[in-house]
């Protein structure tokens, strides 16, 4: 593969023409497709209002270069269920608006602040076990995050006790087994070079997998049937990418320290709670956009609403036919997902493989 088309040190990632024909749904006349696969709702036609008003728009653009075909795939990289929403939503208004950067990640893919986070709960973890170790080069707004989540793991832990060790040394094989993707689509208007090891939160150790299991067979010794809960996936069945994981993380932390499953739980923070209400308001500001009507219902007299309609319009621009059908697009993928519980990129194990693909090949 030519190494200035795709590199991540030098800021340029896997080229959204290797994914295009994931978007290829309804299909036209001459072997030529609409890009609304991904909108159609799980198991309903295409006979959706929704979409025959975006394939409208798509038609009047007529063929559609290459930069506007990469700001539609962006689009349906957009999945709410992921920790980088809803700021997704706005990287993707500005990419639209012209700013120049199409960066993006989706099922998997994590940014290399993800990484440093996982890191910087390994290494407490690992601290409070009192085990040493290399130490991690992490980059958490200088440092002081690193120091609040190492306080916060210290806190939720407590005393030393010997069944929180064995399962506090389990957590930690659990976490750093954890594979970590930094790759990404598109790239960075500024050129920001992305490294993609490690790949873990820590070193694997060579004997990780039968440590594990030694541990896990001593713990359901001492706990019985109340270990299963203890040794669930860390951070949950989802991948790293999932909104809930840090937080699955925290309650088996603070589970682990109080020796009683969801004894302790964490509080919840904004990037875990109300996200249906928040996707309803930027629902009814993308619609506003590419309809050019104003906002529904109570989203009209909210004031925060109309900060960030501003935000967001200033960041689009001018409401040209092909901003407007990006818009639509957008509006309608992440609607979908609210609806049905849909993955953005309904062939999505296929996007994945393409991604590895992709990475395996530098």
């Amino acid at each position: 593969m030519n190494e200035q088309e795709f590199n991540f040190l030098e800021g340029k990632g896997i080229p959204y023409r290797h994914v295009y024909h994931l978007l290829y749904g309804t299909k036209k006349s001459n072997d030529q497709y609409f890009h609304d696969e991904n909108l159609e709702g799980q198991g309903w036609g295409s006979s959706d209002k929704e979409i025959q008003k975006i394939n409208e728009m798509e038609s009047q653009l007529g063929d559609l270069q290459t930069e506007i075909l990469d700001l539609r795939t962006m689009v349906d990289c957009c999945c709410i269920w992921r920790y980088d929403y809803p700021a997704r939503v706005h990287l993707i208004c500005k990419a639209i608006g012209g700013s120049g950067n199409t960066m993006s990640r989706c099922h998997y893919q994590v940014g290399t602040d993800k990484r440093d986070e996982l890191t910087a709960y390994a290494l407490a973890l690992q601290k409070w076990l009192g085990k040493g170790g290399d130490k991690k080069e992490v980059s958490l707004k200088g440092g002081q995050e690193e120091e609040d989540i190492e306080l916060k793991v210290f806190d939720m832990l407590g005393q030393k006790e010997e069944l929180k060790e064995l399962l506090v040394e389990r957590t930690l094989i659990g976490l750093i087994s954890r594979h970590i993707d930094c790759s990404f689509f598109g790239a960075d208007s500024e050129g920001k070079s992305v490294n993609m090891h490690p790949c873990h939160a820590l070193d694997l150790p060579n004997d990780g997998s039968s440590k594990m299991r030694k541990l896990e067979s001593e713990i359901v010794d001492r706990l019985g049937g109340r270990a299963y809960d203890f040794l669930c996936e860390v951070g949950g069945a989802e991948p790293p990418c999932h909104f809930k994981f840090i937080r699955r993380l925290e309650i088996l932390i603070g589970s682990i320290g109080c020796l009683k499953w969801r004894g302790c739980l964490p509080p919840k923070d904004s990037k875990v709670t109300g996200r249906r209400q928040l996707t309803s308001k930027y629902l009814s500001l993308l619609i506003s956009y590419w309809k050019d009507a104003p906002l529904e219902g109570e989203w009209e007299s909210d004031d925060s609403c109309q900060a960030l309609k501003k935000e967001l319009f200033d960041a689009l621009g001018e409401g040209q036919l092909y901003k407007r059908w990006l818009v639509a697009s957008l509006w309608k993928n992440i609607k979908n997902q609210t609806q049905y519980q849909a993955f953005t990129m309904k062939r999505w194990v296929e996007f994945v493989k393409i991604m590895r693909r992709q990475v395996n090949s530098t």
